[in-house]
């Protein structure tokens, strides 16, 4: 992107992103993820009430488990899209803009008059 924002297409038909943007979008990422922390937390709450409420019932321990997997599938959710994890895309994002930094900064050096 240059510097009003748009997109910066080389000759090679390729985009060119800058380590800034890359930055902002793991930022949004981990605001995504953090806003998305008390709603996962309302619905394991919900199903978690409901797979007790029910628990007597034939459909009870069924309504259990699918409250369990769906708590771990959110909780995982919330972890990929942001935060600390170095596997969750707000990481993944910040180490490519580090390694795009690292090799521009790399190749600057090599044409530097010595």
């Amino acid at each position: 992107m240059n510097a009003m924002g748009e997109r910066k297409t080389v000759s090679n038909g390729s985009i060119s992103v800058a380590p800034e943007e890359l930055r902002a979008a793991a930022g949004a990422a981990d605001a995504i993820s953090q806003d998305l922390q008390e709603p996962i937390a309302t619905a394991k709450r919900d199903i978690e009430a409901a797979g007790t409420a029910l628990k007597t019932w034939h459909i009870g321990p069924d309504m259990e488990r699918v409250a369990h997997d769906w708590g771990m599938a959110l909780d995982e959710l919330g972890k990929r899209i942001g935060g600390g994890d170095p596997k969750s895309a707000a990481s993944r994002l910040r180490r490519t803009a580090d390694g795009h930094e690292y090799n521009e900064d790399l190749t600057a050096q090599s044409f530097r008059a010595r």
